[in-house]
């Protein structure tokens, strides 16, 4: 070492430290001989259930087992539960052992590669128009002769608060949730040629366990869709959604419920409402059906204001709305998914 010629050549323990930067500890520490362990067992203790009697079996009929736990489909393929039915069978074993076994033997399961979630960048929605953000949560409605919730998914268009589409049921799985996108792509993506146009359009939802699936999250990119998640706590991220469920929530308040069937027959009525009748003040004080069909006609102006927030103001006397061309191109019909 450096330090100990200094030392040999006069220079004192002190100033060597200094100058080499090196601790009285590095200076004369000796490095031990090393260890090697002990090496991997080639047996594993096993105890019968009859005759009680303790013996030491090999560890490939440790594996002989493994390999016939794993051919069951009815059993679990996790290392650690594979651990605890060997224990049942009688085997002294742990988990670290089972997993070096399988992992010689070429039995781990390949880790599931999970899918990434994409969350939003901005609090503040500022579409440029019809059909690019769109936003879906689901509500929860007590129906009293089932004794249980129902599940309300609605889809809603933050740019003109329109609802593209709902479904209500007992609950509220991957399947129904495909079926409702699968109606929205048909009658309203594909006849305004969104994908052909080349505007790309942003899902946003909440982290329900509907919405994170593997399938779900592979049905929007295999349909060019951006799906985004909101940040957990932040309901404020997907507020057109939770606004329209506060005037929902509303509406439905004082009724109950004594079959699923009365739920739909309630928010057939609803839906069609406000769509098609139900003024907003965020969008010119029209109906969502009205907006958007003067938005497209160019009688709707949007006045930009500060932090990305904008204002419509109609270009026609409200008095002649109901007498324009084709009003109700856009009136809102219930067609099952």
């Amino acid at each position: 070492m450096l330090a100990k010629e200094y030392m040999n050549k006069g220079l004192s323990r002190k100033i060597v430290l200094s100058i080499t930067r090196v601790t009285r500890h590095q200076l004369y520490y000796k490095m031990k001989e090393s260890n090697a362990g002990r090496l991997p067992s080639v047996v594993t203790k096993y105890k019968d259930n009859e005759t009680q009697e303790i013996t030491k079996k090999p560890n490939t009929e440790v594996v002989d087992q493994i390999i016939k736990i794993k051919q069951d489909p009815d059993q679990s393929n996790w290392y650690k539960l594979i651990t605890a039915r060997l224990k049942i069978q009688g085997y002294y074993i742990n988990h670290k052992k089972v997993y070096r076994l399988m992992d010689e033997y070429h039995l781990l399961e390949k880790a599931k590669r999970k899918i990434g979630r994409n969350f939003v960048k901005y609090r503040i929605v500022t579409p440029a128009g019809p059909l690019r953000v769109l936003e879906m949560d689901i509500k929860y409605v007590w129906i009293v002769g089932k004794a249980s919730y129902g599940y309300i998914l609605t889809v809603i268009d933050t740019f003109t608060r329109y609802v593209l589409h709902w479904k209500v049921g007992l609950s509220m799985r991957e399947a129904q949730v495909k079926q409702v996108w699968d109606y929205i792509i048909v009658h309203y993506l594909q006849p305004a040629n969104m994908l052909e146009k080349g505007i790309d359009i942003e899902v946003r939802n909440d982290n329900g366990k509907q919405f994170c699936s593997t399938m779900i999250q592979q049905y929007f990119k295999d349909n060019y869709l951006g799906q985004v998640f909101t940040h957990p706590y932040t309901p404020e991220e997907n507020a057109h959604v939770e606004r329209f469920h506060r005037t929902l929530g509303k509406s439905l308040k004082l009724e109950f419920f004594k079959t699923l069937a009365q739920v739909e027959q309630r928010l057939i009525q609803f839906y069609i409402t406000y769509n098609n009748i139900r003024t907003h003040g965020s969008i010119a004080m029209l109906s969502p059906s009205m907006f958007w069909t003067l938005y497209e006609d160019n009688q709707i102006t949007v006045v930009q204001l500060s932090k990305k927030r904008v204002r419509f103001i109609l270009n026609i006397p409200y008095q002649d709305v109901r007498c324009w061309n084709n009003i109700d191109r856009h009136n809102y019909r219930l067609v099952r998914a």
